[in-house]
């Protein structure tokens, strides 16, 4: 016995490093987004728009910002208008902001106040999404339907093992949009989001993507096993806004 020690002393500093690695790769495969959420005055939308596509976003781009996406509400508020950017670390905030790096600080400012005069508010949060539990296919939705839950404490990962089982696979199968996301830092962290993506309008006549699939019956028994599990806040449908996303 004393003879085989050493070899598996160094064995179970390999198998633990191998296993800490995963770990880390499983936790960053986890893409993070910053979401900004901005309710635009009815009388102040067109000049906001302009602002946006003339002047913050050249900023954005000149600043580095390699994208953002931004959706209009189009079911609920039509003066809502959601942007995602995403980030990988924390750390990129200690940064100064990415439109002070490319204007003069009284341009910079100037730009700021005409920009909050079009707005009523604009809150922001962090988005994480499962990436375990999502399917995208490298068409991007021009539509989505975003579902939004709130998790029964403690009931977390039951929700993540159903999604899982009964829910991802008819995603694949479809080849459907369909994305799981956890709100963190400025939200509630037991709300999540499951958004399903379409081509257009009209593909919402044919019906949830899981009803399409298994059929009405069928897909009440699947979501019937979420009882207790999740609690609905909302839902919204919003559309994709091509000229203010990069």
């Amino acid at each position: 016995m004393r003879n085989r020690l050493p070899f598996r002393k160094p064995q179970l500093v390999v198998l633990l490093a191998i296993t800490a690695s995963a770990l880390c790769l499983a936790q960053s495969a986890n893409p993070m987004y910053r979401v900004t959420v901005t309710h635009v005055k009815p009388d102040m939308l067109d000049e906001w728009r302009d602002l946006q596509r003339n002047e913050v976003i050249p900023a954005l781009k000149k600043a580095g910002v390699k994208s953002q996406t931004v959706y209009r509400t189009y079911f609920g508020d039509p003066y809502e208008f959601v942007t995602v950017v995403p980030f990988d670390k924390y750390a990129d905030f200690d940064n100064p902001a990415p439109i002070t790096k490319v204007l003069e600080a009284a341009a910079g400012a100037r730009l700021q106040a005409r920009t909050r005069k079009c707005i009523i508010s604009t809150n922001s949060y962090v988005n994480t999404r499962f990436a375990d539990l999502s399917n995208i296919p490298d068409t991007p939705p021009e539509v989505l339907v975003v579902s939004r839950y709130r998790i029964t404490q403690g009931k977390m990962q039951d929700f993540q093992n159903l999604v899982k089982s009964d829910v991802l696979p008819l995603y694949v199968k479809a080849k459907a949009y369909g994305i799981v996301s956890q709100r963190g830092f400025g939200a509630n962290p037991n709300d999540v989001t499951m958004t399903s993506g379409y081509a257009k309008m009209a593909d919402l006549d044919l019906g949830p993507i899981m009803t399409r699939q298994l059929g009405a019956e069928a897909a009440a028994k699947v979501n019937a096993k979420f009882q207790g599990i999740r609690t609905p806040v909302d839902r919204m449908v919003r559309r994709r806004v091509a000229d203010l996303s990069f």
